[in-house]
């Protein structure tokens, strides 16, 4: 009830055709972001080192004073997305459109493509460790550094560039027409596969008996950062703006099933780590990125025309 709801307030704040919806949820993924850089350093840092109820409660803590500012805020949203959602206007909800099917039927369609899109990044938390803590050369002065801090420059690096990414969007929509969500996951998927192919030479090119530096890691994470901001707030702007009004936190609730496909998939490909040649399992979570990218330039040649701008004659002939 909180993550399908949320994210549909998010987008019912702009119109159909306005491109700041990807944006705003850049700026959603950002605090949830900023919330993985601090929630370890205050919560984790007072259950390990006072006692774990001080990091539950400080847990609880943060939960009310986001509920408070959540309730404190709702003044401010459109007096008609309240109207819209009364109990008046549920009972006069009219069916779904055959293009509204049509359209929740492609949504959900997507939702595996996303599951496989998301692995390459969300294998970080995974195989990735395992090889960073093997491989990696995390020595510095005589201390090796904690492995899990990878997770703290990824966390970095990705709130960098969803804010970067947002307002380079914002400079370049001045000037030129801004790419539609389908592009931008087009270009998402780009930038994983390069992600992909850092790993791949990170893993290439270790020295034998040597450690692997932080070269290619580093160019990893700046490159996924930039698919990451390409992919996850772009496709919630996407699904929150063709999901049709009567279900539309439905929808976007069901947008959330891509994670749990992805994770499924993430826990199995990670088993190949142990089985597999190092570049050939990198070049596997490229290949993944390519899948999902060539789907994504398939629905904007075929079916984006009648998804996105109505049903033309062209569209419906395009789409038969």
């Amino acid at each position: 009830m909180f993550k399908g709801n949320l994210a549909s307030q998010v987008g019912a704040l702009y119109k159909p055709e306005d491109q700041r919806r990807a944006d705003a949820f850049q700026i959603y993924y950002l605090a949830v972001n900023a919330g993985v850089i601090t929630t370890p350093l205050i919560v984790g840092t007072l259950g390990e080192t006072v006692g774990w109820h001080w990091g539950f409660a400080a847990a609880g803590i943060g939960m009310l004073i986001g509920l408070s500012i959540y309730v404190a805020g709702q003044k401010y949203l459109p007096k008609e997305d309240f109207v819209r959602g009364s109990a008046s206007a549920r009972a006069q909800r009219p069916p779904l459109s055959r293009r509204e099917r049509l359209i929740t039927a492609a949504l959900i369609l997507m939702i595996p493509v996303l599951a496989v899109a998301i692995v390459p990044n969300n294998q970080i938390f995974n195989a990735y460790l395992v090889w960073g803590n093997e491989q990696f050369d995390l020595v510095f002065f005589g201390k090796k550094l904690p492995t899990t801090w990878l997770i703290t420059l990824d966390s970095i690096t990705s709130v960098a560039f969803l804010a970067g990414v947002a307002i380079f969007y914002r400079w370049y929509g001045k000037r030129r027409r801004e790419p539609d969500e389908i592009t931008k996951l087009m270009i998402g998927s780009a930038f994983s596969v390069l992600g992909m192919l850092c790993l791949f030479m990170a893993a290439v090119s270790k020295p034998t008996g040597g450690k692997i530096g932080l070269l290619w890691p580093m160019a990893f994470h700046l490159t996924n950062s930039i698919a990451f901001a390409h992919i996850l707030p772009v496709s919630l702007a996407f699904f929150a703006r063709l999901a049709p009004a009567t279900i539309n936190s439905t929808v976007m609730g069901l947008y959330y099933l891509a994670f749990f496909a992805c994770n499924t998939l993430v826990g199995w490909v990670g088993g190949l780590y142990e089985k597999w040649p190092t570049p050939r399992f990198w070049l596997l979570h490229a290949a993944f990125a390519v899948g999902s990218g060539t789907v994504f330039v398939v629905f904007k040649v075929f079916l984006s025309p009648y998804l996105l701008n109505g049903p033309s004659e062209k569209a419906k002939k395009d789409l038969c």
